[in-house]
């Protein structure tokens, strides 16, 4: 009489492999979903610094323009526009002068009146844009302070600026048949991040109607104006 074959403990290749292979595809959703989250997280970081870089310069540039000013007999001290294109994105150039607090900078004198001037360059990629911002001090003045210029936003797809006369929106200032010391009512600012969306701000000129008023002397004193 023969004995019944008795089954020794342990698995089979089969079931090894059926097992390995289960575990296979749950280790492959986990990494995805990982992966998935690390990607969403360096999106959203992207996107709010873009966000935030842009906010910032929004802001500085409302800030320089609400001080802006002209009067009748500078010539120089008028506003200034002109949109152009670099690679083909609109990149517009602004300048004007403006009131402005001595930012305490040790290394150039306190001055009222600045020269201000935003102007796009194409950035390190040769892509997108760069936007500067450069800064004269006591432009009316004869003086050799150095020109202060300093990159403020990188990786643009535009750079674009209009003004307003209190009847239409025009991308070239000064309008025609205006005088080059008459100021805007207003100046739209609109950038255009890396992803194409678009951000605009307009900026009211407090000064604007008061070009033969406005009292100025160029070079700060001690407890005058």
């Amino acid at each position: 009489m023969t004995r019944p074959r008795v089954r020794c403990g342990g698995f089979t290749l089969l079931e090894i492999l059926l097992a390995m292979s289960v575990l296979s595809v749950i280790l492959l959703l986990l990494i995805s979903a990982f992966t998935g989250a690390a990607r969403v997280r360096e999106t959203l970081s992207s996107k709010a610094r873009e966000f935030r870089q842009i906010r910032l310069v929004l802001d500085r540039v409302g800030t320089d323009l609400m001080c802006a000013f002209a009067v009748t007999v500078r010539a120089e001290s008028g506003l200034s526009l002109r949109e152009e294109e670099l690679s083909g994105l609109p990149a517009a150039t602004l300048t004007f002068t403006s009131f402005q607090l001595p930012d305490g900078d040790t290394g150039h004198p306190p001055a009222e009146i600045v020269k201000i001037r935003y102007f796009p360059r194409i950035g390190a990629d040769g892509v997108t844009l760069e936007l500067h911002r450069e800064q004269s001090d006591l432009p009316f003045v004869e003086n050799k302070i150095p020109l202060r210029e300093s990159r403020v936003a990188t990786g643009l797809r535009g750079f674009r600026v209009e003004a307003f006369d209190g009847t239409t929106w025009a991308e070239e200032w000064p309008a025609s048949g205006g005088t080059k010391t008459t100021l805007p009512k207003k100046i739209a600012v609109t950038m255009v991040d890396e992803r194409g969306e678009t951000y605009r701000r307009e900026v009211p000129i407090h000064l604007a109607g008061q070009e033969g008023s406005v009292t100025w002397s160029g070079r700060r004193s001690a407890g005058k104006q």
